[in-house]
């Protein structure tokens, strides 16, 4: 069994306006049982059908007693759904020569009686059943009215088949005008025959409902054509408003209209607030629809209490201090504890029940914190789950009268808006923006450490030149030679293996040589007389004898290893090398004790130190061409990383631009063009802000506008001088060029205590360059209004009137997004040809892809807007209670429509007799 749909209001409900049973003569089952004719029409899940036999009623009461056992079965078969039965029947009307079927539709509480009086009164009392024989004897018009006297609807059956009333028709006739001017529907077979009729016909047709039926005679072909009929509740009373309303109340697609926004609020619930939810009352709790909610009631009756509670619990006072500080304020009001003059009580909590991709979560607020924030339902049962960024998760756009104000009076608050749009994704931008700006001051901290390395380079040049000379005079006056011999002989000395290999090997043999002989027998424990003992004081004779004779060999060995030693340091000292050395050594002690004797302060050590602080230096050198290296391929990086950064912020503006074009586009009402950097809103601010000045100080260096002149001067006037907005990059180069002159000591013309200012920031804080470097402006956004909307000519914002303002706004708000779309009193500047021509048309096209509440007092919001359901509230005892709560059909809420709002018979009028008014 199919779930009922769980919303209050109105719904979609699938509609086969034209089936018969074996109560027509001419159907092809006639053994078929009423359980296996509500089967087949169950299986095809139709929300209702009209039983429409051939001038008969005779089924209808059949099928409803057994509609009815199945309802009330506890054990219902499987294939069973719910089911609404609208009685019928389909006449044959004699008009002129032809023979016109037509279906007469009545309420679900009608029976086989009542269909049989309509019968009876156009004339047919017998023949039931039979459409080939039996036919009225009174005219279609007259048929029609006998219909309409019953409470029932008549809708002529196949109007472009056989038995149609425009069948074999193509031109207007005054009878044929006659019949279409009596009725509000018709079933036809196929739509494109319209377009076959003659304009006056084709006109004629225009209001008429478009409506499709099966015209089963078999089960198999029940609900094979239908139509989409929007009500809150099955009745012939809602079947007939939503037919004088097609345009927005009848769809004819195969597609089950009744799809769910990926998120929408379903529930709100408010405890212990002072003037809400507490008391004999208990909590309140309000239903919403997943399209349009309308909030109404008279003042004071709490209807921005729903507004205000659904801002908190979703968390969208965050930014409201930014975004609209007013609002922010009135709403820091609100929250606070009756005591000081706010409604919270410190047990006030607040729950939304909120549907996002099909699952249900529940977000709570309580005045005192306590309890999960956010829980999720598993299994039905709900369950404290992590939050995360609730905003992201849970978008709500939420927008009061002020807010719009607001907007209207600073269009750079719609660019937050815009950049909350999926297609612009600004929170993903900022990332990518970050990440590229993070690493360009990264790399110019880094390009600042390199060029402080490399401002010693000429020091240290001018320094080797020095040395390299005294290095040149000293080896031009002959004693390089020898101290370069010196040196060779000296290190080959003392590269020659010592002597000690030699005194350590021989004295490792002379010691093992020492070691070489076994102890003294022990005689005293052994009896010389037994020939045993004997015999081994023998063998320890023997062996001892064997060692002492090792022991001479090594002995012999050790002092031919001290020979060697002493052979080789002979043959050295006779050598040519260490003649050559020795006359070096001479050479050198000569030199030595010349300087010794002419006290000059020089020592040939210094000629050592400078060769080392040469090949010092010439290493220093030799890192800092790798520094050079290093700082060219940063300087590329930092042009790279800056030319991203730059790349990025154009991505923003197309962004921007492209979702502007999207959503706006031809708008008849609104235009909004955007400019790259052009915002002069802020400029000044932003650059006291990035150099750390003070708001009154260096008015004319900074910004002049008496005397018009300063670094931003010509920058700020750009739209009044009429400069080209593509130049607009060249400007702000220029701002970045003259700054950094005038901190590098380079532009004289300006005062100087900035100067002073400029270059002192350069100095201790550098790094605010670098910020600078890729500051740009924001970008403006422009938005005009057309009072003539159509006629293609557009006014700045600013000329227009409140009213007008808040409606290009509106425009905006209500041309793009998915979210839920909460909307306090958009109509309080607005006259009713603005809330007609821009608010409610936009409301139907809005409320089929996204959930849209709308607190008003007007009712052309409400009725023309077509609400799924309405909300009326009321203050009674003390406290905010939901009156009535239903869709527009229903008989209660229009009356409380008429009561609170002024204008509401006006609006319903429009609405449902709109034919009659363009006429």
């Amino acid at each position: 069994m199919r779930n009922k749909w769980p919303f209050p209001g109105s719904k979609w409900y699938k509609f086969d306006f034209h089936t018969h049973t074996p109560a027509s003569n001419d159907y092809c089952q006639n053994n078929i049982t009423a359980e296996e004719w509500l089967k087949k029409a169950m299986q095809t899940r139709l929300d209702c059908v009209v039983i429409t036999d051939h001038n008969s009623g005779r089924w209808i009461d059949i099928l409803k007693r057994k509609n009815n056992e199945l309802y009330s079965c506890a054990d219902k078969p499987d294939w069973y759904r719910e089911l609404i039965i609208f009685p019928g029947v389909e006449i044959t009307v004699t008009n002129s020569s032809n023979r016109i079927h037509l279906l007469a539709v009545f309420d679900p509480n009608y029976d086989s009686q009542n269909v049989t009086g309509v019968l009876g009164a156009c004339g047919i009392t017998t023949g039931y059943g039979d459409a080939q024989n039996t036919s009225t004897n009174i005219s279609f018009v007259q048929v029609v009215q006998e219909i309409q006297k019953a409470g029932g609807i008549a809708i002529p059956a196949h109007i472009d088949g056989k038995a149609g009333l425009l069948h074999g028709v193509k031109n207007w006739n005054l009878e044929i005008e006659k019949s279409l001017k009596n009725i509000s529907a018709v079933e036809i077979c196929d739509l494109s025959n319209v377009e076959k009729l003659d304009d006056h016909l084709k006109k004629l047709f225009d209001h008429l409902a478009k409506l499709a039926g099966s015209d089963a005679h078999t089960t198999d072909n029940i609900g094979k054509y239908f139509s989409w009929i929007k009500m809150s509740n099955p009745s012939i009373h809602s079947l007939r408003l939503a037919l004088l309303d097609n345009k927005f109340c009848i769809k004819n697609q195969f597609d089950d209209p009744n799809c769910l926004p990926d998120i929408f609020l379903s529930k709100l619930t408010i405890k212990d607030m002072y003037h809400c939810g507490r008391g004999n009352v208990g909590e309140f709790i309000i239903n919403f629809h997943p399209y349009f909610n309308a909030i109404i009631g008279g003042r004071g009756s709490g209807k921005s209490t729903i507004i205000e509670s659904i801002r908190i619990v979703s968390r969208r006072d965050q930014k409201l201090a930014i975004e609209a500080p007013r609002i922010k304020e009135e709403l820091d009001r609100f929250i606070r504890l009756k005591q000081n003059k706010g409604v919270m009580l410190q047990d006030t909590e607040l729950l939304l029940e909120i549907y996002r991709r099909g699952i249900k979560y529940k977000l709570r607020w309580r005045y005192d914190a306590q309890g999960a924030v956010l829980e999720e339902n598993t299994n039905g049962i709900f369950q404290e789950t992590a939050t995360g960024n609730i905003e992201e998760r849970f978008p709500i756009s939420i927008f009061s009268q002020k807010q719009i104000n607001e907007l209207a009076s600073n269009p750079r608050g719609l660019l937050e808006i815009i950049d909350r749009s999926p297609e612009v994704n600004r929170s993903e931008w900022q990332d990518r923006w970050n990440n590229a700006k993070s690493r360009f001051l990264q790399l110019r901290e880094r390009e600042r450490e390199l060029v402080f390395q490399l401002n010693g380079e000429q020091q240290l040049r001018t320094k080797l030149r020095d040395i390299e000379n005294d290095l040149r005079q000293y080896e031009e006056r002959g004693h390089a030679e020898i101290l370069k011999q010196y040196q060779k002989c000296y290190q080959q000395l003392n590269a020659l293996p010592n002597d000690q290999i030699f005194d350590n090997l021989s004295s490792s043999i002379r010691t093992l040589a020492a070691n070489s002989e076994l102890s003294d027998f022990p005689k005293h424990l052994f009896n010389e007389d037994d020939e045993t003992t004997a015999e081994l004081i023998n063998i320890h004779k023997i062996t001892n004898e064997k060692l002492n004779k090792i022991s001479k060999v090594l002995k012999l060995i050790a002092d031919k290893i001290d020979k060697i030693k002493i052979q080789k340091n002979n043959n050295i000292a006779s050598s040519k090398w260490n003649h050559k050395c020795q006359t070096s050594f001479k050479a050198y002690n000569s030199l030595v004790k010349e300087y010794e004797e002419k006290n000059n302060k020089f020592s040939m050590s210094i000629y050592g130190e400078w060769v080392q602080s040469r090949n010092n230096i010439l290493y220093q050198l030799q890192n800092l061409n790798n520094i050079r290296k290093e700082k060219e391929n940063i300087e590329k990086q930092i042009n790279d990383i800056f030319q991203k950064i730059y790349n990025l912020r154009v991505e923003l503006f197309n962004k921007r631009k492209c979702f502007i074009d999207k959503i706006i586009g031809k708008n008849n009402y609104v235009h909004m063009d955007l400019v790259l950097f052009g915002d002069i809103s802020t400029i000044e601010n932003d650059y006291r802000s990035l150099l750390e000045l003070e708001e009154n100080k260096f008015i004319s260096s900074v910004y002049d506008q008496e005397n018009k002149q300063g670094i931003i001067w010509e920058f700020s006037k750009w739209e009044e001088n009429n400069i080209d907005k593509n130049n607009l990059y060249k400007l702000i180069h220029q701002i970045k060029e003259k700054t950094y002159n005038i901190a590098f000591g380079n532009l004289c013309e300006y005062h100087f205590t900035f100067s002073n200012r400029l270059k002192q920031l350069l100095q201790f804080k550098p790094y605010i360059f670098d910020q600078l470097a890729i500051w740009f402006p924001e970008d403006m956004i422009r938005v005009q209004y057309s009072k003539e909307p159509g006629s293609g000519r557009f006014e700045d914002l600013e000329k227009g009137s409140a009213g007008q303002k808040a409606a290009a706004i509106l425009a905006f708000l209500l041309s793009h997004g998915n979210e839920p779309l909460v909307i306090d009193q958009p109509e309080d500047d607005l006259d009713n040809s603005l809330i007609y021509d821009l608010i409610v048309k936009q409301i139907h096209e809005n409320k089929s892809r996204r959930q849209i509440i709308i607190v008003t007092h007007n009712p052309n919001i409400v009725v023309n807007g077509d609400a799924e359901i309405v909300h009326v509230l009321k203050y009674d005892r003390g406290q905010i209670k939901i009156n009535q709560q239903g869709g527009l059909d229903k008989l209660d809420i229009q009356k409380s429509i008429c009561n609170i709002m002024e204008g509401g018979r006006q609006a319903f009028k429009m609405r449902y007799n709109r034919i009659m008014l363009e006429e």
